[in-house]
């Protein structure tokens, strides 16, 4: 009977398993959005469509700053994370905080056919600095007792992701700076919390905040390098949703595996005789 549900629950697991994998296809074959391909900077002195780029550190009033240089336009920044230890790099000292990447969309190429245009110069990669501030959104307030003083933005903050502000420069071709503030994206459950709440009062279903990160976005890409853990996708948008049936069932089916082929393989109980 055991090595029988063995049998079975392998049928159901490949059944459930293409059935899940041919619904996971569909969904992103379906949903269109980029992909996008990031390329770290290594020098802080380059040239970059046809003007100079260059990082410095640097101190204004005693506070430690990055000066970044670009053509005749000059970006100024506040280290929101002081490094701790005396790295080698620049970026290596601020990686907690700061990212600088090349990126270019690759959507519908392989990334051998992304690398091979990347080099001959068919694709013209963009050029992106991200910064996260722990805080930013709603800054450490003073303490309000003796003894315990800290400065703010000290921590990473990592318990107050909701707090983070996402800061993302673009250094366009035509020699300007774009800017673009975010904020970390609200979980899952915090949105359906707010939304029962608001059902349970009657009020107004509430939805994402407009600045939040969005997913398959450049910015969401380069936002993960400056976070020590990545959002969980949200359950709005990931495939799984259609999973339907599927997933249960190939699930359901794996336990049942693993339960039938241990009893069936486990020695059989002796019998004591009494004479």
């Amino acid at each position: 009977m055991w090595w029988a549900m063995v049998v079975l629950s392998i049928i159901t697991i490949a059944i459930s398993g293409q059935q899940l994998a041919k619904r996971i296809a569909g969904y992103y074959e379906s949903f269109d959005h980029p992909l996008f391909a990031y390329i770290p900077a290594q020098s802080t002195d380059f040239e970059f469509a046809g003007r100079q780029l260059k990082l410095t550190e640097d101190t204004i009033d005693d506070k430690p700053v990055i000066r970044i240089d670009y053509g005749d336009q000059q970006l100024i920044l506040d280290v929101s994370i002081p490094p701790q230890q005396p790295l080698p790099t620049l970026y290596d000292r601020h990686k907690d905080w700061m990212t600088l990447v090349f990126f270019a969309d690759r959507s519908g190429m392989s990334l051998d056919d992304f690398v091979a245009k990347f080099d001959t110069d068919e694709i013209q990669p963009r050029l992106a600095l991200a910064t996260r501030t722990p805080f930013g959104i709603a800054p450490v307030k003073e303490p309000i007792f003796e003894g315990i003083e800290h400065e703010k933005n000290l921590s990473t903050g990592d318990v107050h992701r909701e707090q983070w502000r996402l800061d993302f420069y673009e250094f366009k071709r035509d020699g300007t700076i774009e800017k673009e503030t975010k904020r970390y994206p609200e979980s899952s459950r915090s949105l359906t919390r707010r939304q029962k709440q608001a059902v349970k009062e009657g009020n107004h279903l509430p939805e994402r905040r407009d600045d939040e990160i969005q997913v398959y976005t450049w910015e969401y890409g380069a936002a993960l390098k400056v976070m020590p853990r990545a959002p969980a996708i949200t359950m709005e948008k990931q495939a799984l949703r259609v999973a339907g049936w599927t997933l249960p069932v190939a699930a359901a089916g794996f336990l049942v595996l693993v339960i039938s082929f241990f009893f069936a393989i486990a020695p059989q109980r002796t019998k004591a005789t009494i004479e």
